[in-house]
């Protein structure tokens, strides 16, 4: 599947205008080694009797030798000095592009210019070349993760100030370069690709690490470099003894080893097709349009917010569409007798969970099936008719990670929900449980969040009526026999017309640490709301720490905050839950972590539920870098909120959400 990213014209307009220096047809540099920088570190004395000289030497000779017939670009070897009782360890590392004359170039150009420069005190050394590098020691190199000497240098043309969006562009390369890197099936763990700007402008990018690093120390190391990119000039170059990372506005890498190398990531387009070239006139005449619609949109978006007479018209009108199958209001009504006799009358020994909307038990009819009943709160003030009616278009919905609703009861005394059984029970329970939560390996735990996002989607897109859940929770997502998913709680919290986006309400329904802040302290709700308690969803998932009672760690007052130092710090299994750690799939949770990340953003970056989907399951798919998340949460003790047995705050009883609490 070919993925189109569509950047902003400004943001197109502002690439046009840096990189028209560069083309194609530029002369190749860097064909030839040079050398860039070196780096001696005392690390052992030597007697006046030493064999040093010797034993360097003869680990250097190693070093050239094998530089010419080794096709992977890596080469380690050792050599045991007796005057000091010590090994000496060294390796060489070629670009991964390079064949065998050009690694053998670089590499004796290397070991016969700085190899024996540093003194005999200085036995640890690192140099770097732009084709090469090489480093020997008389510590353990080889399987150690190396994070300095650090090395890095720019392109010789400034392109003015910096540009968050394109710092992004240029991040979301990277981060697709680093995946690919770790996990490079050739053994060099190198991988480059080529980002289509406009037809005369191309990105060049490279990540490699050396290949005795596993593949979380190579993700931890390019994500580190990643963290130090610069846009100051038209290019960067960034090295450590365990990777390295580079982007150029021409092809640095060897033509001949291209055709080697992990095949280019989606052409990012938005202002080109990719064969005729938009004029600059024709840029600045969209970006004219563009803000005059800018400024008009918000005045047409007062006009078009539906009503609530609206909304259940359109429930209505969608109903009528459905009128050829054979559900009705009366097909779906249960008699409170029979739900009476299935529950033992409500007794004790058959709940299931108590909510802020109502108690659920569980049933079991004379037939054999067994059921959930929500006995729902009687203070309540929908009407008898739009409770039926939108009974009805959940009954409707169908899809394997949502619970279906199976009926309802109504009465002057009872409102009652019935639903599918899960027998498994709620996430939470399974999660934060630290003997259970071991049931929950890594493979089952990515299919949970897989499966959510599925069912999200459905409510939000793919359903007959867009849906906003409100209360998304590790406690609302039941695990069926063979612990997949399904979402529930859905029920009518929030159904929006066809054109609606967006909605306010006086009255927040949810529960703490997973309610988005726009929502909490504003009433504003969508389906971006719902993405911010998913992010929240899947970072519990993979911690196995809970968010509403999140005990500060390594300096860390809340689960976001805790996960963005581990991001920031390059330590993403360290965030992971350690009953799981051992076998977790790295590539799966560092992608995890970043997309949770991008979920608990700033409204506007958070991604829609239909981007989450495609990004877990096509890895070829490129996931923005996130930013530092703002982290503004509203206090309980707020004056207006209060807050009930199920940890949910509330601000008055002016309207009704149907849940089912587990």
């Amino acid at each position: 599947m070919e993925v189109i990213y569509r950047p902003s014209i400004l943001v197109a307009f502002y690439i046009v205008i840096i990189f028209t220096l560069k083309t194609k047809s530029e002369s190749i540099p860097d064909q030839q080694p040079r050398g860039m920088y070196r780096r001696c570190t005392k690390s052992i004395n030597f007697s006046p009797n030493n064999t040093y000289n010797s034993t360097l030497n003869t680990l250097l000779n190693r070093l050239t030798s094998n530089a010419s017939p080794n096709p992977s670009g890596f080469y380690s070897t050792s050599v045991y000095d007796s005057s000091v009782n010590n090994t000496f360890q060294g390796y060489f590392l070629c670009r991964g592009d390079l064949d065998n004359a050009a690694c053998h170039s670089c590499v004796s150009m290397a070991v016969a210019r700085d190899g024996s420069v540093c003194s005999r005190s200085n036995m640890e050394t690192t140099i770097y070349y732009n084709r090469c590098m090489i480093r020997f020691s008389n510590n353990t190199l080889l399987g150690v993760l190396a994070l300095e000497p650090e090395y890095s240098e720019q392109g010789p043309n400034p392109i003015g100030s910096n540009n968050d969006d394109l710092e992004q562009l240029i991040g979301n390369m990277f981060n697709a370069l680093a995946f690919r890197a770790a996990n490079d099936q050739s053994g060099r763990k190198f991988a480059t690709t080529s980002v289509t700007l406009t037809a005369l402008t191309t990105l060049y990018g490279s990540a490699q690490c050396t290949p005795d690093l596993s593949v979380g120390d190579c993700h931890i190391c390019l994500t580190n470099a990643i963290g130090n990119l610069q846009l100051d000039r038209s290019g960067w170059n960034f090295l450590v003894p365990s990777c390295n990372m580079r982007f150029e506005t021409y092809p640095f890498f060897d033509a001949a080893g291209y055709s080697l190398l992990s095949p280019p990531p989606p052409v990012i387009t938005g202002f080109s097709n990719g064969r005729t070239n938009i004029s600059i006139g024709l840029i600045i005449g969209i970006v004219a349009a563009a803000a005059i619609t800018a400024a008009v949109l918000p005045t047409i978006g007062l006009c078009l917010i539906n009503k609530k007479v609206e909304k259940y018209h359109a429930i209505s009108t969608m109903l009528t569409k459905q009128g050829d199958d054979n559900m009705t209001v009366e097909s779906l009504r249960y008699d409170l007798a029979q739900l009476q006799s299935a529950t033992d009358n409500f007794s004790k020994e058959n709940k299931l969970g108590v909510g802020g909307f109502g108690v659920v038990y569980k049933g079991t009819l004379l037939n054999g099936q067994n059921i959930a009943v929500k006995r729902l709160s009687t203070n309540a003030n929908q009407g008898e008719e739009e409770f039926k009616n939108e009974v009805l278009l959940v009954a409707k919905l169908q899809h394997r990670n949502l619970v279906r609703l199976l009926g309802f009861c109504l009465t002057e005394e009872e409102k009652l929900l019935i639903y599918e059984f899960v027998p498994n029970k709620s996430l939470d329970n399974f999660l934060f449980d630290r003997e259970k939560r071991r049931q929950l390996d890594w493979n089952t735990r990515y299919n949970i969040i897989g499966g959510v996002a599925r069912g999200m989607l459905y409510l939000h897109e793919d359903s007959r009526l867009k849906i906003i859940h409100r209360d998304l929770k590790t406690s609302n997502v039941l695990l069926d026999e063979s612990m997949s998913p399904k979402v529930s709680d859905f029920g009518t919290a929030r159904i929006f017309g066809a054109d609606q986006t967006h909605g306010t309400t006086g009255r927040i329904v949810g529960t703490l640490g997973y309610m988005a802040p726009e929502y909490v302290m504003h009433g504003k709700f969508s389906a971006k709301s719902d993405v911010y308690s998913f992010g929240i969803l899947v970072l519990e998932i993979i911690s196995g720490e809970k968010s509403c009672d999140f005990c500060e760690k390594d300096g860390a007052t809340n689960l976001i905050a805790y996960a963005w130092k581990h991001w920031r710090n390059g330590t993403p299994l360290e965030f992971v839950d350690e009953s799981i750690r051992d076998q977790s799939s790295m590539e799966e949770v560092i992608r995890c972590v970043n997309l949770s990340l991008l979920c608990v953003q700033d409204v506007e970056q958070r991604p829609l539920m239909s981007t989450i989907v495609l990004m877990l399951n096509s890895f070829s798919t490129i996931i923005p870098l996130p930013k530092e998340p703002t982290l503004n949460f509203p206090s309980t003790t707020n004056p207006g909120y209060t807050r009930d047995t199920n940890n949910s705050i509330q601000r008055s009883l002016s309207d009704i959400s149907i849940t089912i609490p587990r």
